[in-house]
């Protein structure tokens, strides 16, 4: 897929799904880790542990689990510490497009697909939506647009033979009645299994549909400290090398073997290298993609021209500043006549400056029609 700068020169990203934290590109994890950072209160990890080796650590009961991956394959032993744990009173989401066959065989279900053409033709201004029906306590559901391409697979489940029968429950389904999103109750805890995991990448974080849809799955979650691990995507030592070198040198004789090799093709090339020297090519270094990323954020927002979300947005993040830096929590507090006056005190406004801004402000939400001045001067005051 392709985005035009404003030299009308396009950009070309990357859609390999990595779900890495220092991926970038639409299917990295970038975004939600940062989010997941500042936001989660009970404080957020991340690691490349394995699922048995987390919880042998008996303070990992106390906390609750996330794996983002494109296919999660694992061992009996750790699918059998994993309901241990989740029995116990731990809470686990799993997403994934392919999941073990030991898990499937223990919950009866199975993943299916939807076969689409290539994702980054579909990820397009043409792009297809599908409806995502979310259901929370009670039976409530509320209903976002997904695109389709990045919600390809969903569950098929056998419950008449199924361990936990009376106990699983449907958390989401597609308008055509398809199942994207299953929750076990095992005890004391819940397993949550998502087979979509590309909702929860920097295109998910970045849609407006996919981050509610996010921030409802990992409410289940919400109750204690957060551990994400990538030893499912990346494996344990992702900084490892994995070339066959590491091997070689790892033995002696083998490395003064390869030591002595390189030396004698060395002072081969010193002896030849007058007659058959070829043109060096000049190497461009790689470019800073950073800004592209920003102007395609930006290009989003400007697409859906939706300037009360914009304001709602800077609100969440000015209000954090100020609980963090001067201890006034504007979201929780009243606004009345001594909250004013305390928040002027703090931040050198008069009174009336701040009571005229909060009073503009308390109005907004996502429905209100904001124009670009109106946006202009509101983002410009909440400083």
């Amino acid at each position: 897929m392709l985005y035009w700068n404003n030299n009308g020169v396009p950009n070309q990203f990357t859609w390999n799904p990595t779900y890495s934290i220092n991926d970038k590109q639409p299917f990295g994890a970038y975004a939600l880790d940062e989010l997941l950072k500042t936001s989660w209160e009970k404080g957020y990890t991340h690691t490349y542990q394995k699922i048995s080796d987390l919880v042998a650590d008996t303070t990992f009961d106390n906390k609750n689990l996330l794996i983002i991956t494109e296919a999660f394959y694992t061992t009996e032993e750790d699918i059998e510490e994993l309901l241990n744990y989740v029995k116990r009173g731990g809470n686990a989401i799993i997403a994934a497009t392919s999941i073990t066959q030991d898990l499937r065989d223990q919950l009866n279900f199975h993943s299916n697909y939807d076969f689409l053409s290539d994702i980054s033709e579909n990820l397009s201004m043409n792009e297809k939506y599908s409806l995502f029906r979310f259901y929370s306590a009670g039976n409530q559901s509320k209903a976002y647009k997904v695109p389709v391409s990045i919600s390809p697979c969903f569950f098929t489940c056998s419950y008449k033979n199924a361990a936990y029968k009376d106990s699983v429950y449907i958390v989401a389904e597609r308008d055509s009645g398809k199942i994207v999103m299953l929750r076990y109750n095992m005890r004391k805890g819940n397993l949550i299994l998502s087979c979509n995991p590309k909702i929860f990448t920097n295109y998910g974080v970045l849609n407006d549909s996919c981050n509610m849809i996010i921030r409802n799955t990992l409410a289940y979650l919400q109750d204690k400290p957060l551990v994400r691990t990538e030893y499912y995507q990346a494996g344990a030592h992702p900084g490892e090398s994995q070339s066959p070198f590491r091997y070689l040198l790892s033995i002696r004789s083998l490395k003064w073997a390869f030591y002595i090799a390189l030396i004698t093709i060395g002072i081969f090339m010193i002896f030849t290298a007058k007659r058959k020297q070829k043109i060096i090519p000049v190497v461009k270094p790689p470019s800073n993609k950073m800004l592209e990323f920003v102007r395609s954020i930006a290009t989003l927002y400007i697409r859906k021209n939706n300037n009360a979300d914009i304001i709602l947005k800077k609100y969440i993040y000015w209000a954090d500043d100020l609980k963090r830096n001067d201890g006034i929590d504007i979201i929780n507090e009243k606004h009345d006549r001594d909250f004013f006056e305390r928040f002027a005190s703090k931040t050198g406004k008069t009174v009336e400056e701040v009571s005229n801004l909060f009073r503009k402000l308390d109005v907004i939400d996502e429905k209100t029609n904001v124009t670009d001045t109106q946006m202009i001067e509101l983002i410009n005051n909440m400083k």
